[in-house]
C-alpha cells in the first residue's frame, strides 16, 4: 500500500499542485524554497494532522483576499490517492481493512485480475482532507471581513483569529464524497516524519513501541508478571534493612493522625512496576576496545546514520509494515559525503529488490545522494514565478525518459546519464539554471566571466556542468520540454578546421567559417526546439574556447601576450616578447628559433601564405587568426592548466580587483539570455 498521487490546493507553496510517486524510494531535489519541505509536511498531515496556522495558507491566494475570500473563508484541500495490491485469498491483509472506507466500488471491480486461478485486485482509494472554517462561524467571518478589513494586514489579523479558533480538519472518501471518521482517515498510514534537526528520540519511540507490543502479547503477559514478581521479591530481600526501618517509622502510627477511623494503615513493600520499554536502550559500541557509550555521547554524523538505519530496519519485524511511510528531510545533515553515498546505495538496492517494506520520501540538497539514488527514483521540484498564478512544478525523471505508451524512447540518453550523472554533474538537478560546457577550462573560467558580465553566480543559483565532450543531447534530455522549465545554456565548440595539414594545408576563408555550422550543433537545435534552451558557439574566428578567448583579447597587447605565454614553449614565448604579434617579423627571424619550434611555427606561416582569402582588408584578421591557431596548438594538451594560470595571474587583474580579460562575445550573449 502506498501513496501514488497527491493533489494539494492552497497549502504553502502549492496553489493547485499534483504529483505522482513511486511505491518505494522517492528522492525529491530542487532549489531552495521550491516546495520540498512543504511537500513532506503535506504527506505527513495524512497521518499526523496538526493545527495549521495562517502562514500555511498559500500566500499568493491570501494576497488576493478581496477577490477570493470576502464571502468564503480560505480552505486547504489535500487529496491522497492510494494504491494497493491484494490477493483475494489473503485473509491477513490489514491494509485492505484500513482502506475500506475510501474505496470506489466501480474501480474495485474494474481492477480485478485472475491468473492461474489466483484472483488479485490492484485497487485504488482516495482520502480527501479539508482544513476549513466551521460552518457555524461563516457569518461571523463575513461580518468581521466587512467591518474590520481595510487592507491586507487587517485581513491577516482577522483570518488568524478564525484559523486559531474555528478551523478544523474533515475527511471524506474522495471517490464517493462520503464523510469519513477522522481517526479512520489518519490511521490509514503510520507516518514517521524525521526532520533535518533530528535526535535519537525518534528512534527511541519506534523501538519502545516494539517492546510495548511484545509486553501486551497474551503469550508473554503471564511470564512478564512472574518476572516482575520475582524481581520484586529479590529487591525486597536486598533492601530489607531499609524497609524494616521505614516500616517501624511509618507503620506503627497507632492512630496518632487518625487513620483508624478510615480502617487503613501504612504498609511498606517493593513493587517492580518499571516500564520494560524504557529499559531498552540503544548505545554505540567501539568495535576495537568493546566499550559502549550512550548515543548522545557519540558524534552527530554516526548517530544520524544509526537512527535512519534503525527506522528502516524496524519494518522487518513490525506487523503491518505494508502501511508505513517514512519522510526524511535532508538526511545528509551531519553525514560525511561518503556516508551519504553508502546509505543511499543501500536504500536503492533495497528498493530494487522490493525489500524496502515501506514508502520513503526524501528531500535533499546533496549531490552525493542524487548521484546514487537512481534516475527512476528522483523528482525535480521548482517554483514557477513566471506564471500569472505562481505555483510549484514537478518532474519525475523516470517519466522524462518514457513515451506516452510507457516505453523507454531515450534509452541511450538514460544509460549515459545513469553512468555519468556523478556527484559533480548531478548538481544541476538542484540549480535554477544550468550552464553546460565541454571541458574543464570553460568550467574553471566561467565564474570569472559571469562576474565580469554582472551575472551573479550564487544569487541566480546557476550550476556549471562540464560534460567532458559533445554529448550535450544526453544532458539536455533531462530538461527537454519538462515541467520545471529550467533554463539550459550550452557552450559548445564550433570545431571549424582552418587548416587541414594532411589534406590541404592552407588557411580557409572567413566566409567558409561563417557559413559552416558543425552537425552536432544543427542536430542539437533540430532535436530540441524548446524555449528554455540556448546553444552558443564561437563567432569571431575561434574554433574552440581557447582560441576565441585569445582573439577576443587581441586588442590589448599586454593581456594577449600573457595569455599566449601560458601555453607556448619558452622559445616561442621569447618571440612574442621581442616581436609582439607582427607576423612579418616572426618570418624574418624564424631561423633564431630552436629547430622543433621552428618546424611547428613554419607550418602555420606556410598555411597563412597559401590562404584562400588574400584580400588586404582581412590581412590583420588572418594574422591574428594564425597566432590564435599557434596558441591553440600548444594549449590543447593542457587546457585546464592554462585556465588555472589565467585565474591566478595577478597581472590580469586591475588594482581594484576587476579582471582585464574580455569575455568572448558568444559567452557574454549566452549569459545575457540566461539572466532574462
Amino acid at each position: 500500500m502506498y501513496i501514488n498521487k497527491i493533489h494539494i490546493q492552497n497549502y504553502r507553496n502549492f496553489n493547485d499542485f499534483t504529483m505522482q510517486f513511486h511505491k518505494g524510494l522517492n528522492v525529491i531535489v530542487g532549489p531552495n524554497n521550491s516546495g520540498k519541505t512543504g511537500l513532506l509536511y503535506a504527506i505527513n498531515l495524512l497521518g499526523n494532522p496538526s493545527d495549521v496556522s495562517v502562514d500555511d495558507f498559500n500566500k499568493n491566494n491570501i494576497l488576493r483576499y478581496a477577490e477570493l475570500y470576502m464571502e468564503t473563508a480560505p480552505s486547504i484541500v489535500i487529496e491522497y490517492n492510494i494504491r494497493h495490491r491484494i490477493c483475494e485469498d489473503d485473509t491477513t491483509d490489514e491494509s485492505i481493512i484500513r482502506l475500506l472506507p475510501f474505496l470506489g466500488i466501480k474501480e474495485f471491480e474494474e481492477n480485478r485480475k485472475e491468473k492461474d486461478g489466483i484472483v488479485e485486485y490492484n485497487i485504488s482509494a482516495q482520502v480527501k482532507a479539508i482544513y476549513s472554517l466551521d460552518a457555524k462561524f461563516v457569518e461571523e467571518y463575513r461580518k468581521a471581513v466587512r467591518e474590520e478589513v481595510k487592507d491586507f494586514s487587517d485581513y491577516v489579523v482577522v483570518l488568524r483569529r478564525f484559523v486559531d479558533s474555528h478551523y478544523s480538519w474533515c475527511y471524506t472518501n474522495g471517490v464517493s464524497s462520503t464523510k469519513a471518521d477522522p481517526k479512520t482517515a489518519t490511521g490509514v498510514f503510520e507516518i514517521r516524519f524525521i526532520g533535518a534537526e533530528r535526535t535519537s528520540e525518534e528512534v527511541r519511540k519506534e523501538t519502545k513501541r516494539e517492546i510495548v507490543s511484545f509486553t501486551k502479547d497474551s503469550e508473554n503477559v503471564a511470564e512478564l508478571d512472574k518476572f516482575k514478581n520475582d524481581v520484586s521479591g529479590g529487591l525486597e530481600q536486598l533492601l530489607s534493612p531499609s524497609i524494616s526501618k521505614l516500616s517501624s517509622l511509618f507503620e506503627n502510627e497507632n492512630n496518632a493522625i487518625g487513620l483508624k477511623k478510615g480502617n487503613v494503615s501504612i504498609s511498606s513493600a517493593i513493587r517492580a512496576n518499571f516500564s520494560l520499554a524504557d529499559a531498552y536502550i540503544t548505545e554505540v559500541k567501539d568495535t576495537k576496545s568493546g566499550y559502549t557509550l550512550p548515543l548522545q555521547h557519540n558524534g552527530l554524523g554516526y548517530n544520524n546514520l544509526i537512527n535512519i538505519f534503525m527506522l528502516i530496519k524496524l519494518t522487518e519485524i513490525q506487523k503491518g509494515r505494508d502501511f508505513r511511510i517514512l519522510c526524511l528531510e535532508e538526511p545528509e545533515a551531519h553525514l560525511h559525503p561518503a556516508m551519504q553515498y553508502k546509505l543511499f546505495k543501500y536504500l536503492r538496492d533495497l528498493d530494487q529488490s522490493d525489500d524496502l517494506n515501506q514508502q520513503i520520501f526524501v528531500t535533499t540538497h546533496s549531490s552525493n545522494i542524487s548521484a546514487v539514488a537512481g534516475i527512476d527514483n528522483m523528482f525535480m521540484l521548482s517554483y514557477d514565478r513566471e506564471r500569472e498564478t505562481e505555483d510549484c512544478r514537478q518532474q519525475s525523471l523516470y517519466e522524462q525518459f518514457i513515451d506516452e505508451k510507457g516505453e523507454t524512447n531515450k534509452k541511450d540518453a538514460k544509460l549515459h546519464l545513469t553512468k555519468f550523472l556523478d556527484v559533480t554533474r548531478s548538481d544541476m538537478l538542484f540549480a535554477d539554471k544550468v550552464i553546460l560546457v565541454e571541458g574543464i577550462a570553460e568550467k574553471l573560467l566561467m565564474p570569472l566571466f559571469m562576474e565580469i558580465c554582472d551575472c551573479p553566480y550564487e544569487d541566480e543559483h546557476i550550476s556549471i556542468v562540464e560534460i567532458g565532450g559533445k554529448h550535450f543531447q544526453y544532458f539536455v534530455e533531462l530538461f527537454n520540454g519538462n515541467a520545471v522549465k529550467k533554463k539550459v545554456l550550452c557552450f559548445t565548440d564550433r570545431d571549424f578546421k582552418w587548416i587541414d595539414f594532411d589534406v590541404d594545408p592552407k588557411l580557409q576563408s572567413f566566409s567558409n567559417y561563417t557559413n559552416t555550422m558543425p552537425t552536432h550543433i544543427t542536430d542539437l537545435k533540430n532535436k530540441f526546439p524548446i524555449n528554455n534552451l540556448r546553444i552558443c558557439t564561437q563567432e569571431i574566428g575561434g574554433r574552440t574556447f581557447e582560441d576565441e578567448l585569445f582573439l577576443s583579447n587581441a586588442e590589448n597587447e599586454d593581456v594577449i601576450k600573457t595569455i599566449f605565454k601560458k601555453a607556448v614553449s619558452d622559445n616561442v614565448a621569447d618571440f612574442s616578447e621581442k616581436y609582439s604579434f607582427d607576423l612579418s617579423k616572426w618570418e624574418q627571424n624564424i631561423e633564431q628559433m630552436d629547430g622543433r619550434s621552428r618546424k611547428t611555427i613554419k607550418k602555420f606561416f606556410d598555411a597563412y601564405n597559401a590562404r584562400m582569402d588574400t584580400s588586404r582588408k582581412a590581412t590583420t584578421q588572418y594574422e591574428r587568426l594564425i597566432f590564435a591557431e599557434i596558441f591553440l596548438h600548444y594549449a590543447k594538451s593542457k587546457k585546464g592548466d592554462v585556465a588555472l594560470e589565467l585565474l591566478t595571474d595577478e597581472s590580469l587583474f586591475n588594482k581594484d580587483g576587476t579582471s582585464k580579460l574580455i569575455v568572448p562575445k558568444y559567452i557574454r550573449e549566452g549569459l545575457e539570455w540566461l539572466l532574462k
